[in-house]
């Protein structure tokens, strides 16, 4: 029980830190100091920085993933669809809104760089899940001519910023009724 309370110490930690001044500017030394542990200790648990990351990723990300798909699975129709998955979206970054605002920041690190491709390797599902929404409501919008990528990325962006916007005025929580607005905002455009 001690071994995996140090263990999400660590990663809590690190999630924290990563998310207030950026992976890269954040050393092992100080993940290690914070949570009062050696940093020989730190690398029984995890066997660098990026596997924290890594550790991060599976503990945090791929349930938010998981709720994701579900959402988007569970939905019948576009109108339908997009409102649960910026529902689940919204909610979930609200509830770790330190996440949140973490993947943001890493979805923007050079593409080489070790943080961006923990961020890839898990956070492009949820990518694929957003154009995922678009392929199966072609039927239904009748202007697809293979925008789904755009659409995708114009929701992801929307709800991306819509999320910092909570941060800076210090309001994680979920507002359906201007979440509503995001989504009829998305779905009519700018003449809505």
């Amino acid at each position: 029980m001690a071994s995996e309370n140090t263990r999400e110490r660590i990663l809590e930690a690190s999630l924290r830190l990563f998310s207030d001044r950026g992976y890269d500017a954040v050393g092992v030394q100080e993940i290690a100091d914070v949570c009062s542990v050696t940093k020989p200790a730190l690398y029984y648990y995890f066997s660098s920085k990026s596997g924290i990351l890594e550790g991060i990723m599976q503990e945090y990300v791929d349930p938010f993933i998981n709720l994701l798909e579900k959402a988007v699975a569970d939905s019948k129709g576009v109108v339908n669809t997009v409102t649960n998955f910026c529902y689940c979206y919204v909610e979930n970054a609200c509830k770790n809104m330190p996440l949140s605002m973490m993947l943001m920041s890493m979805q923007y690190a050079p593409l080489r760089s070790e943080s961006y491709q923990v961020f890839r390797r898990h956070c492009s599902k949820i990518f694929e899940i957003a154009i995922s929404i678009f392929e199966r409501s072609g039927h239904e919008l009748g202007n697809m001519n293979g925008r789904q990528r755009q659409f995708a990325t114009t929701l992801l962006g929307m709800l991306g910023y819509h999320m910092y916007e909570l941060v800076i005025l210090d309001n994680p929580a979920l507002d359906k009724r201007e979440v509503d607005r995001l989504i009829h905002q998305f779905l009519h455009g700018i003449y809505s």
